[in-house]
């Protein structure tokens, strides 16, 4: 890569990648309704499903009747426009309040970037790394504060967000972009941000995935991860996110089906383990909020355990909510493994009555319950005029953070205006496309095999470069390209808007440009920034391991 050695950049990206208002707490509340509460009632609070399609149905209502979960999680399929979401909403919880009497924590993973559930109707943001790169603490509490408020239109008052992992491996196949970066500083003051933001708009916030999943070149949704590393090693690095968001008021964590021999001696993954959910959560960190386990069906669970059992041993651990993607019989299986065990005793009733206290309290804070005539009752969202003005700077703080986000390494004078140059832009992406096609002096072309026919490359006199769009990189590609723009005398530009890291250890192109973020504002200010309208926020140099 000329004179930067290879691994310079990655080095570079890693570490560049790198309170709540909602009022008083309700001790008499929670316990007029705990008393009132059946085993049935108790153990249905401590259950988080899925439910099937778009609309309220007999599948679903059938969920709710014969379970009483205390929450409900959305995925893309449930997600049918903004009227169908809010319609579904407020079916769950009619239906709910009819059943168990108690309301719904309608949950959703809307991280933003690459892991997003709502896809119209609500903001873009470009995701984690991207806010990390850009820097800028302010821009992230609005972007949660927004994201909080647009969830709260919907009818969605938890979001599985944000992510706290360090992301410290570039390796990592499921965390990357959704991390906030290498740096556990960076990664605990964005968190702590985004937390404040989401919050004070009346969103419960959930951190994950604690003890870390940042350090592994696994998916625990296909195995079980393992990490080596003794208790020091985490407590510099993948704590520090966590201890910040929980001085910062967080209401949930969620658990990481890891294993960590070296400090449990055993292969048992961290959300089965006391050690990591009592010990070092509740005792040594300090957290009282609610512990919810990642999805119980993932493999690094399912593939070895029996998921009853799997469930009962994480209850015991010190989890609070039992965390089920699917609609299927699973629900059943965790539901009768945990009925049981708590008439035997096996789970003590003061453990189950622990859990639902934590669960009741955080649903009065947040106006998911209120007494009403000694009556729990459900609060449907509502705006402020506040906050409705709060919504209208979306789109303008999106695109603040998406452009700060924009970052550059390689070669100087390739950006920026130029009446002297061409460029020409390999692209399939229609927003980028649409942005180019029409400005002077960029030539946009949808394959490596178009440019080789562009016989204009050979003009004397006038700059060429190429910028080529990747998001998962083709190596013989790439190569190909970067011999032929040598020979034409032309400069190539990597352009990356997914994964950077394999992007960033590629050592034959010397320049690329990064959005860390494909939503279509970043895809946006990308184009721009090939375009020469703006030079990236930040331009750094790698020598200096800055």
């Amino acid at each position: 890569m000329g004179l930067i050695k290879k691994g310079a950049l990655l080095a570079c990206v890693m570490l560049l990648a790198a309170a709540t208002g909602c009022g008083r707490k309700y001790t008499d509340d929670v316990r007029s309704s705990l008393g009132s509460m059946s085993l049935e009632q108790k153990v249905g609070q401590l259950l988080m499903t899925s439910v099937p399609g778009c609309k309220l149905n007999s599948e679903t209502e059938e969920i709710v009747e014969r379970f009483m979960p205390g929450g409900v999680i959305l995925f893309g399929y449930n997600l049918d426009g903004p009227e169908n979401i809010r319609l579904l909403i407020n079916g769950l919880q009619e239906h709910s309040m009819r059943n168990s009497g108690i309301p719904l924590f309608i949950s959703i993973d809307q991280e933003g970037g690459r892991v997003r559930r709502i896809t119209h109707g609500l903001e873009q943001f470009p995701g984690n790394m991207a806010a990390g790169i850009a820097g800028a603490p302010h821009l992230v509490y609005k972007w949660g504060r927004i994201t909080g408020l647009q969830l709260r239109k919907f009818g969605v008052n938890m979001n599985l967000a944000p992510v706290l992992d360090v992301n410290n491996n570039p390796g990592n196949p499921v965390i990357n972009t959704r991390s906030f970066g290498s740096d556990p500083a960076i990664v605990a003051k964005m968190g702590s941000r985004y937390i404040r933001g989401l919050q004070k708009s009346g969103c419960i916030a959930v951190g994950k995935h604690f003890p870390g999943h940042g350090d592994t070149a696994q998916d625990s949704h296909v195995t079980l991860p393992v990490i080596p590393w003794g208790i020091d090693r985490l407590k510099n690095v993948e704590f520090v996110p966590f201890k910040k968001a929980i001085r910062s008021g967080v209401e949930g964590i969620m658990t990481a089906h890891i294993s960590f021999p070296g400090i449990l001696e055993n292969s048992d993954p961290a959300t089965l383990s006391p050690v990591f959910l009592t010990e070092i959560l509740r005792n040594q960190m300090g957290f009282s909020g609610l512990v919810i386990t990642d999805d119980m069906e993932m493999n690094a669970i399912s593939g070895g355990r029996d998921m009853g059992e799997a469930a009962v041993m994480s209850l015991i651990a010190g989890t609070d909510i039992i965390l089920i993607s699917s609609y299927g019989k699973n629900i059943n299986v965790i539901h009768e493994a945990v009925m049981k065990a708590a008439q035997s005793g096996r789970i003590p009733l003061e453990r189950i009555d622990a859990s639902v206290r934590r669960i009741l309290e955080c649903k009065f804070r947040y106006r998911i319950m209120s007494p009403e005539k000694g009556v729990s009752a459900w609060e449907s969202p509502g705006l402020t005029e506040t906050e409705e003005k709060i919504l209208d700077s979306a789109a303008r703080v999106n695109r603040e953070l998406s452009r700060r986000a924009i970052f550059y390494h390689g070669r100087k004078g390739l950006l920026g205006k130029d009446p002297a140059s061409r460029r020409f832009v390999i692209t399939g992406d229609p927003v980028i496309r649409s942005v180019l096609e029409h400005r002077s002096g960029c030539i946009v072309m949808q394959s490596v095999e178009d440019l080789y026919r562009q016989a204009s490359l050979n003009y004397s006199g006038i700059k060429n470069t190429v910028f080529l769009h990747v998001k998962d990189p083709d190596l013989r590609i790439i190569s190909d390209l970067a011999g032929f723009c040598k020979r034409k005398h032309a400069e190539l530009v990597l352009v990356s808007t997914g994964n950077p890291f394999p992007v960033a250890g590629i050592d034959f192109v010397d320049s690329m440009l990064f959005s860390f973020s494909g939503t279509e504002e970043s895809l946006r200010q990308v184009a721009l920034c090939v375009a020469g309208e703006f030079m990236p926020a930040r331009e750094i140099n790698c020598y200096l391991g800055i």
